[in-house]
């Protein structure tokens, strides 16, 4: 018979890959768009406007800081499914590197819609 803890890991490993992978098919999707829509505008513009530009930026920006927030929740699930202090660490680090990423990203991408 599994003790709690093996079978909290049985079930929440795959889980956790799988909440990896949607994050980075979130930020995959992103850039495949945002790439589509930069060679669209370059094929009937020859000339990129500033305001293009930006509404790439955004949208590519927008999925990034939506994949970057996903794989929080696996890095959290995670940390709690193993609970060493070494996971704790890695994790506090690297929420800390994704909340700041996320944070200036975030920034960035309100300043660029209020200037479109």
């Amino acid at each position: 018979m599994l003790h709690l803890e093996e079978y909290l890991i049985t079930i929440f490993t795959p889980v956790t890959d799988i909440i990896d992978l949607v994050a980075i098919l979130f930020i995959l999707w992103g850039f495949i768009k945002s790439m589509y829509d930069f060679v669209v505008l370059r094929i009937k513009n020859k000339t990129l406007s500033g305001t293009d530009i930006k509404t790439i930026r955004c949208y590519l920006g927008t999925y990034l800081l939506l994949g970057l927030e996903i794989m929080i929740v696996a890095d959290i699930i995670k940390t709690v499914i193993n609970q060493t202090r070494e996971d704790l660490i890695f994790l506090g680090g690297i929420v800390l590197i994704r909340t700041i990423l996320s944070y200036f990203l975030n920034k960035e991408i309100e300043e660029m819609k209020s200037g479109l």
